[in-house]
């Protein structure tokens, strides 16, 4: 294959900025190893396996485990995930297909102004006003008529717990995934939608037939959700409740790693091995999103190449 000078140029020229990017992603990886290493010697994997955060002044009788927060962050947000992806299925068929052009366009970039407000103020509003209202008129009902159930056993008395969380969460991704399962929307070639009206369809068969299209790329966009929701911060830290608990029910507070990290990091910095347990944390939060976001990724393009064959 021949390349002409300006393709050289263009490849030459961008080829530090990638070696950059996947340089800052190598060094980030590299200092959070070797800051969770020595947490690591000294509990070994029982750091991921134990639930328990007991600093002491004596480095010998510290003891952390992580296995609450870590199985609390993947509960609240497959949780929220599975909250906010129907819901942004349905606004992405209203604001595309039913709505017409004059109102679709301005709540659609509403929809996305919302995806880039700052997340202090979802939770903000989930610690005032939704936990609240949950604990109240949803938890409280529950528990009262179907306490036997599991995830419905434990009494709530704040109101903020892992099912807070999970709303909250739901509520500020929503955007984000409705953004991406526009994109695709838009993605697909209209031969698809043409030939289901010529063949006698409605207007509900033709939906599903185009949503039957997309389905790669939605299960892309909840994967991609699950990473963001992973990884927030500030909404958990003020909805979860924070507490060291590992529970089924939805009406418990818990930790989550990203709210462990954000409550616990500076007095950390007293003990031996509380700040190497918190970037073990960070450890497996990186992993983690790394594996969500690179299947994600590799399902969008898959299903690019596929659909425009």
């Amino acid at each position: 294959m021949f390349f002409s000078k300006s393709d050289k140029l263009l490849f030459y020229s961008t080829l530090p900025l990638i070696v950059g990017v996947l340089g800052i992603l190598l060094i980030l990886s590299y200092m959070i190893l070797s800051q969770s290493w020595p947490s690591f010697q000294r509990f070994g994997f029982a750091v991921l396996t134990t639930s328990a955060w007991s600093p002491s002044d004596d480095p010998q009788r510290e003891f952390y485990g992580l296995a609450a927060p870590i199985a609390s962050s993947l509960y609240v947000s497959i949780l929220s995930v599975l909250v906010s992806l129907p819901i942004s299925i349905c606004l992405t068929l209203t604001l595309i297909e039913i709505l017409p052009k004059y109102l679709g366009a301005p709540l659609r970039y509403v929809t996305e102004v919302m995806g880039g407000l700052p997340t202090v103020i979802y939770g903000l509003w989930g610690s005032t006003t939704l936990a609240p209202f949950l604990r109240d008129q949803v938890m409280k009902p529950l528990h009262d008529y179907l306490g036997f159930i599991p995830l419905f056993s434990c009494r709530p008395l704040t109101g903020h717990s892992m099912l807070a969380a999970s709303i909250t969460l739901a509520v500020a991704t929503t955007p984000y995934v409705t953004a991406l399962l526009i994109e695709g929307y838009y993605l697909i070639p209209s031969k698809y939608k043409e030939g289901a009206y010529s063949l006698g369809a409605t207007d509900y068969e033709a939906y599903k037939i185009m949503m039957g299209i997309l389905k790669p790329y939605v299960i892309a966009a909840s994967l991609l959700g699950f990473s963001r929701a992973l990884s927030e911060t500030t909404i958990v830290a003020l909805t979860v409740g924070n507490s060291m608990k590992l529970s089924l029910c939805l009406f418990d507070p818990a930790y989550t790693i990203p709210s462990l990290i954000a409550n616990q990091f500076e007095s950390a910095r007293l003990y031996e091995y509380a700040l190497p347990t918190l970037f073990a944390g960070a450890l497996t939060l990186l992993l983690i999103s790394l594996a969500a976001s690179y299947a994600g990724i590799r399902l969008v393009y898959g299903w690019r190449e596929r659909i425009h064959v």
